[in-house]
C-alpha cells in the first residue's frame, strides 16, 4: 500500500522512509546471526528452543518480514503525515480503547515500550528530525501532526513484520524483542544521517518555537 494515495510526499521525506526501511532490513540480517549466538548461552532448553525457532523462521522468511514491515510502515505514515483536518473520522484513536480489541491494545503497548527503550539514545537527533519533517510536511498551526518517522511508528511496523514471520506467540515475542533491539541501536545514527541529507538538500527546519506553537494549536 502506498503511504499517501491522495498526494505525493516530498522527495526528501520519501528518501527518509526508504533509509529506515533499509535499516530494518539490515537489522533482520543481524538478528538472524545474533539469535544463534544467544541460543548458545540460553539459560534453559525452552528459551534455547524459542531462540532457535525464531532464527530458523526469520532466516527462512526475512523477505516476508521486510514486506510486512514496509507495508505497515507505509500505512502508518500515510495515516499520520496528513493534518488533523484531513483525517477522517475512521482514523485510529488510541484514546478510545473501547473501540479496539485486546490484541490492538497489546500492540500499542509494545510499540510504545519500543519507543521508550530507544528514544533516550536518540533524543537530540529525533528532536532535530522533527523540525525538518515538520517543514517538509507543512506542519504549522492547525495542520500540525506528529513526526511519522518517530520510534513508536517503527515499533508498530516491527510488530507487523514479526507477526508475518510466525504464528507462534513465543517466537513472535522473540522476534519483536531482538529485531527491535537491533534496529533501535541503529536509530541514532540513521536519524542523524537523514537529518544531514535533508540539510544538504537545503531543507530549512521549523524552529523549536514554531513547533511548540504548532503542537498546542490542535487543542487550543
Amino acid at each position: 500500500m502506498k503511504p499517501t494515495p491522495h498526494r505525493r510526499l516530498p522527495v526528501q521525506f520519501e528518501a527518509a522512509i526508504h533509509r529506515l526501511k533499509l535499516a530494518a532490513r539490515a537489522a533482520v540480517d543481524r538478528t538472524v546471526e545474533s539469535l544463534g549466538l544467544s541460543a548458545l548461552s540460553a539459560p534453559n532448553l525452552v528459551r534455547r528452543d524459542d531462540l532457535l525457532a525464531a532464527q530458523f523462521e526469520l532466516n527462512r522468511k526475512s523477505a516476508v518480514f521486510s514486506l510486512a514491515f514496509n507495508e505497515a510502515f507505509d500505512e502508518w505514515i500515510g495515516r499520520e503525515s496528513v493534518s488533523p483536518a484531513e483525517q477522517t473520522s475512521k482514523a485510529t484513536s488510541w484514546d478510545a480503547l473501547a473501540l479496539v480489541d485486546d490484541q490492538e491494545v497489546e500492540r500499542k503497548i509494545t510499540a510504545e515500550r519500543f519507543a521508550l527503550d530507544v528514544v533516550g539514545d536518540c533524543e537530540w537527533e529525533l528532536r532535530e528530525l522533527d523540525g525538518y519533517v515538520g517543514a517538509l510536511l507543512g506542519q504549522e498551526g492547525e495542520t500540525a501532526v506528529r513526526n511519522p518517522l518517530r520510534p513508536e511508528v517503527i515499533g508498530h511496523a516491527v510488530i507487523r513484520g514479526a507477526a508475518a514471520v510466525s504464528e507462534r506467540a513465543e517466537v513472535r515475542k522473540v522476534l519483536q524483542t531482538e529485531i527491535g533491539r537491533s534496529l533501535g541501536n541503529e536509530l541514532r545514527a540513521v536519524y542523524a544521517e537523514i537529518v544531514a541529507r535533508m540539510r544538504s538538500a537545503g531543507v530549512q527546519p521549523l524552529s523549536l518555537a514554531v513547533r511548540q506553537r504548532s503542537q498546542k494549536a490542535p487543542g487550543a
